[in-house]
């Protein structure tokens, strides 16, 4: 079964949902999952001033009691020239999935704890390098496909693919057959909660099966929400 689950490097409800989704990679092999950045705030100018702190610090808390996910809370990737934009980081998912792609899960969750945990500004070309750089991407290779038209052709349509199937907010999964769409689940679930999901489908593969979950609201991280 083909999954497309759509995602954003710097939701934290998607960072939040990294662990249930590995463990679904793991006892599910049969899934075909495809993972899509969805960019929930590509080039957007927002900085970190102490209101937004409050506001990622209230999002982040909730993630944690949820998750269990930990949070570095001292932001150190704050800067001056710090923005909340989330197409470079889309963009980097998007060179490795073309030069690694069977380890574009791995260089998300990378790049989930490098900017929550670490602390590092993953909007960053160079930090984005030396994040792939551990998966054995050498620096050059990465930053010379990251900087080319066709990657950011390559992020652009995947911005594009998940407005088309009306993906609202992040985490998404959901099911594409005969040009019908089924919701999977639209933000954060348990794995206890995603394994009783996708056992239904998989006993009724022609069903649609939704579940409803939270996300960037106290709940989601939509297109409209910037978290």
């Amino acid at each position: 079964m083909k999954m497309f689950y759509f995602t954003d490097p710097m939701c934290s409800w998607c960072y939040g949902f990294s662990p249930v989704l590995k463990k679904l990679k793991e006892n599910y092999p049969d899934i075909d999952l495809q993972i899509v950045s969805g960019g929930f705030s590509p080039g957007s100018r927002q900085t970190v001033t102490n209101e937004y702190r409050d506001f990622l610090e209230y999002h982040w808390r909730n993630v944690t009691a949820r998750s269990g996910q930990p949070f570095d809370h001292s932001m150190k990737f704050v800067s001056d020239t710090f923005h909340y934009d989330t197409e470079p980081s889309s963009r980097a998912l998007a060179v490795v999935q073309k030069l690694l792609p069977d380890w574009d899960f791995e260089f998300l969750s990378l790049m989930q704890t490098s900017f929550y945990v670490k602390g590092k500004d993953i909007t960053n070309g160079q930090v984005l390098a030396e994040i792939a750089a551990e998966l054995g991407i050498e620096k050059q290779v990465f930053l010379e496909t990251f900087h080319s038209e066709e990657m950011k052709r390559r992020t652009i349509q995947g911005f594009d693919f998940s407005r088309q199937l009306g993906v609202q907010g992040f985490p998404t999964l959901l099911t594409l057959e005969n040009a019908s769409v089924k919701v999977v689940t639209r933000g954060f679930q348990s794995y206890e909660n995603m394994k009783i999901i996708i056992d239904g489908l998989f006993r009724k593969m022609a069903s649609p099966v939704s579940g409803q979950g939270h996300s960037c609201t106290d709940d989601s991280c939509g297109t409209s929400s910037r978290k």
